[in-house]
């Protein structure tokens, strides 16, 4: 089966952080996108806060794809998420209705992978999973362009807007959102419940500490 080589992987060290942040680069230079860097590494403000996780997605032990969950959770101090800023009418619905929301977004996939570039996303979607039931009710979103709408609608996403012009991009995206639910994403049958359980990495022990001594956390205001 073409998922029984692939793991998914939390960046927990720098090492691991680079590689994620040199798969981003490599993908986005070959569309086009040309991030302003000298090091080959594509990064921004929001790698380093601590509602920011990235994955990487591994083929027989090698990295080749990444994507990266912002987690949005008043009661951590987590009140900042990337595409919050251009849809702040539809978020502040979103937290009337959820305790939490993901967001899911930086996903690439290195050129000389183009081949598993169907499965990656699916594959590295099964990350976001290892948060079900963590922070009450919780919704996924996403920045989507035109042309990746209809992925994120086979994941049972929906549009919440039309497309229109966002702050820091070149092109027209629209907000998807979902529930978090296992049993729906395993429902839907794109993969079976084996790999998606298979592929659902273990929750960091350093963010099961901030849980569970929040007093410690300096709030955000």
């Amino acid at each position: 089966m073409q998922y029984d080589s692939l793991t998914n992987h939390v960046c927990r060290t720098e090492e691991e952080k680079i590689t994620a942040y040199n798969i981003r680069y490599q993908a986005y230079t070959t569309v086009g996108y040309n991030p302003v860097c000298t090091r080959g590494l594509f990064t921004d403000k929001y790698d380093e806060k601590p509602n920011n996780i990235s994955f990487l997605l591994k083929d027989n032990g090698k990295p080749f794809a990444t994507v990266r969950a912002s987690i949005l959770h008043r009661p951590l101090g987590w009140v900042d998420i990337p595409c919050k800023g251009g849809f702040e009418s539809e978020f502040a619905e979103l937290e009337k209705e959820y305790d939490t929301i993901i967001e899911m977004g930086r996903l690439a996939v290195i050129p000389e992978k183009r081949g598993l570039e169907s499965v990656a996303p699916l594959a590295l979607f099964s990350n976001i999973y290892m948060i079900d039931e963590r922070f009450g009710r919780t919704a996924i979103v996403c920045g989507s362009s035109k042309k990746h709408k209809r992925f994120y609608e086979r994941l049972g996403m929906k549009s919440l807007c039309g497309f229109a012009p966002r702050p820091n991009t070149a092109i027209d995206l629209t907000l998807m959102a979902k529930d978090l639910d296992l049993d729906e994403f395993i429902s839907r049958g794109y993969l079976d419940e084996y790999t998606i359980r298979r592929l659902i990495p273990t929750f960091p022990d350093d963010v099961i500490k901030k849980i569970s001594q929040p007093e410690q956390l300096v709030v955000e205001v």
